[in-house]
């Protein structure tokens, strides 16, 4: 176990002890179990109340990776993680630097809009993908990509999500006959839809944990509100100039960046710390999914609140964000 582990475990124990409840800081099972829920119902005081990040979920109990929000406070703490996140990233940037210069920009963005598109896919697909045009990339974006796991298979099948295409796992909850999506942007839109059921999984592949948490979760209103705007006949670009925004519009007259942390407080720190080649845009404006003011209405008061930066951001859910650039 890594020495910042037992650090950590060690500190929570000690947090137990104070506020008299159980230890869950003695086994590293117990943590991960409730590490997969808010804080606020872990059980110990000390991380209720007035606690700033009770919000906050450290692990995606899906996917088994860390939240956005967990990866924010280790940024904070300076551990390891800060160096994950864009692992996959620089991964493709660096893969596109084969491409013509003139042509990697437009490459960055169709290999990350296929994979947030094809969480899901069949190996005709992807090989049809990579022979036209990426090529010079082939070895990453199959690495990308793994099979279907036994675990989402049933009777020799599995079933798809009809809202992301990721899978739809078996689960013993009879509200979920289907099986339920592990995609946690879109699990909390709402009601399960059932997409296909495929009877070939060995011709299939399934992205892998890290990708569906870190870019096809997050990508979900990202495409949503690429495909929205252009269909309203406004000029936008998807991940223009490589990510420096999630959505361009007119150019650099407006960026926006999508944002699901679970705590707004924990976003605000993480955009008071920077923002990035958002800067770039006259009009910075950062977009949070509708859902998140279901589950908290003050999320966006609370996040204009936390951030304490210099950069001129205006903050917007998905809704009203496309109510301001649809015509």
């Amino acid at each position: 176990m890594p020495i910042i582990m037992r650090r950590a475990l060690a500190r929570l124990s000690r947090h137990c002890i104070e506020d008299g409840v159980d230890d869950i800081g003695s086994s590293i099972h117990l943590l991960m179990e409730q590490a997969t829920d808010a804080m606020i119902r872990w059980g110990v005081p000390s991380f209720a109340g007035q606690f700033r990040y009770s919000e906050v979920a450290l692990v995606d109990g899906d996917l088994g990776v860390p939240t956005e929000d967990c990866r924010e406070l280790a940024r904070i703490g300076g551990s390891e993680l800060d160096a994950c996140e864009d692992l996959h990233h620089e991964q493709l940037r660096a893969a596109i630097q084969s491409y013509p210069t003139s042509g990697r920009e437009a490459a960055y963005t169709a290999i990350r809009e296929f994979v947030v598109r094809n969480p899901v896919v069949s190996l005709e697909a992807l090989h049809r993908f990579m022979s036209d045009g990426h090529a010079h990339a082939a070895r990453m974006i199959s690495g990308l990509y793994r099979n279907i796991p036994r675990g989402a298979i049933a009777s020799g099948a599995f079933t798809t999500c009809g809202r992301c295409g990721a899978l739809l796992w078996p689960v013993r909850d009879p509200a979920y006959p289907l099986g339920r999506c592990q995609i946690r942007q879109c699990f909390l839109e709402g009601e399960t839809r059932v997409g296909t059921q495929c009877d070939e999984p060995v011709s299939h592949r399934l992205a892998s944990a890290a990708l569906l948490a870190f870019w096809v979760g997050p990508g979900l209103d990202e495409i949503g509100l690429y495909d929205m705007l252009r269909a309203a006949g406004r000029q936008v670009a998807l991940y223009p100039l490589m990510d420096a925004a999630d959505v361009g519009i007119d150019g650099l007259a407006v960026g926006l960046d999508v944002k699901s942390y679970a705590s707004p407080l924990v976003l605000g720190a993480r955009l008071t710390r920077g923002i990035g080649r958002l800067a770039m845009f006259a009009r910075k404006i950062i977009v949070v999914p509708d859902y998140k003011i279901r589950l908290n209405p003050r999320y966006l008061e609370d996040l204009r609140a936390a951030y304490c930066g210099t950069d001129p951001l205006e903050f917007m859910t998905v809704a009203q964000t496309m109510r301001a650039f649809a015509r």
